[in-house]
């Protein structure tokens, strides 16, 4: 409860300092509102952050990929800030295969279907009103041995299994070359924070909207606003870490059940410099094979990170939570043990030391970012509806073209500032 007399006024609340609450909270002071940004945790930027203390070099914690160039909201800022940003090299090499069109002419392939499938399932949705939506399995027809492999892609971007992965909603992304910031992707976030009023270590624990405007209530204190802007993750809200007045609605609730946070993660492995006998940015991947319910067990490799002597070991879905669940060292170790695989015993001796993700144990995230179980792809839409009227959310979870990615977080910032602006005017 807070201490009597301690109630602040402010025009918006944003409750999160990730992406989109960085994002919102920019263009609301850009639009001369007083406004405040609440953070949980100790830091800025959500599952966007760079660490440069582990390794002497930068490492992005979380998301690390700038997707989609021709599209990408943040290449943009990060350029006009003088940072270095530079294309993805698209360089890639797979263990046990020499012909690397293989792999890329089946990715193709499996892409194609994949839309074609997508396309089926809305034509089907439209004639007969029954909702169809397919998973990504269920076009794993005909297999081969490179078929998981190259699915592995979908895994990572969608944070899950396969079989847990909704057709219609990859379908919908908006697809193009992706970027590299040599600073850290974290580190431009950080940059876009540098200025703006927000208060770290600051947990909300309730919000209570009324006629008259909301009250947010944290451990030390309540601020009262005439709107909130609410971008904590999805995992956060369906576990009720904050707690509503009026409760979210059934339909909201429903949809929590369908865009659920997935689990992506990296084990960072420093090497001594060319252990890794590959150009910066390799994206290295070998054969995977998939379980009996069609979850593959394995990962890929992002190889001399900007030029850098760190190899990050890319998983997602069960496998990675099952790395999550038996700690760091089972997750460097499998890294580790997979590259010996590849190139030899010897560059054991060249390994310096690791560090793992475990993202779906961060209290504040509860997860790596929200993707659509099959039947899910429509629920987005949901997510980014305002509550109460004076209650907007925005996050990577309620886009439907960037969705799981930090530019689709901040463009839902900005959408949730003009939707806010308009109202209070």
């Amino acid at each position: 409860m807070a201490a009597e007399g301690s109630v602040h006024d402010f025009d918006v609340v944003v409750v999160g300092a990730g992406a989109a609450g960085i994002a919102a909270t920019g263009a609301l002071r850009s639009a001369g509102l007083n406004v405040i940004c609440l953070e949980a945790s100790e830091r800025v930027g959500g599952r966007v952050h760079t660490d440069t203390e582990i390794f002497g070099a930068p490492f992005d914690m979380g998301a690390h990929w700038l997707h989609n160039a021709h599209s990408n909201a943040l290449i943009a800022p990060g350029l006009s800030m003088g940072l270095d940003l530079y294309p993805d090299p698209d360089v890639g090499v797979t263990h046990g295969l020499d012909d690397k069109a293989v792999l890329w002419d089946e990715f193709d392939a499996l892409y194609e279907t994949l839309k074609q499938a997508a396309r089926a399932d809305t034509e089907t949705e439209a004639r007969t009103g029954t909702p169809t939506d397919r998973s990504l399995t269920d076009i794993l027809v005909e297999k081969s041995p490179w078929s998981y492999t190259s699915a592995m892609i979908f895994g990572l971007s969608i944070a899950r299994d396969l079989p847990n992965t909704s057709l219609r909603d990859i379908a919908s992304w908006e697809s193009g070359g992706d970027w590299f910031c040599r600073e850290g992707f974290g580190h431009l976030i950080a940059r876009m924070a540098e200025g703006l009023p927000i208060r770290l270590s600051a947990p909300v624990t309730d919000i209570v909207a009324r006629a008259g405007g909301v009250t947010v209530k944290t451990r030390a204190d309540q601020i009262r606003a005439r709107a909130v802007i609410v971008t904590v993750s999805v995992g956060v809200l369906a576990e009720d870490v904050i707690r509503f007045d009026p409760p979210l609605e059934p339909e909201r609730r429903k949809a929590f059940e369908l865009i659920t946070m997935g689990d992506y993660n990296h084990a960072a492995l420093l090497f001594r410099p060319g252990a890794i006998p590959l150009d910066p940015d390799t994206w290295l991947t070998y054969q995977l094979n998939a379980d009996a319910s069609g979850v593959a067990q394995g990962g890929g490799f992002l190889c001399n990170i900007s030029g850098t002597d760190l190899t990050s070991f890319e998983t997602s879905g069960s496998f990675s939570r099952d790395l999550q669940k038996a700690g760091p060292e089972a997750a460097i170790e499998h890294g580790l043990e997979t590259l010996v695989g590849i190139f030899g015993t010897a560059i054991r001796s060249d390994f310096i030391k690791g560090h793992a993700t475990a993202w779906r144990q961060e209290p504040y995230v509860l997860g790596s970012y929200a993707g659509a179980m099959p039947g899910g792809h429509s629920q987005r839409k949901v997510l980014g509806r305002s509550h109460a009227e004076r209650i907007q959310f925005a996050g990577e979870a309620s886009h439907i073209g960037q969705q799981c990615s930090v530019s689709g977080a901040h463009l839902e910032g900005l959408r949730a500032a003009r939707d806010v602006i308009k109202q209070l005017d």
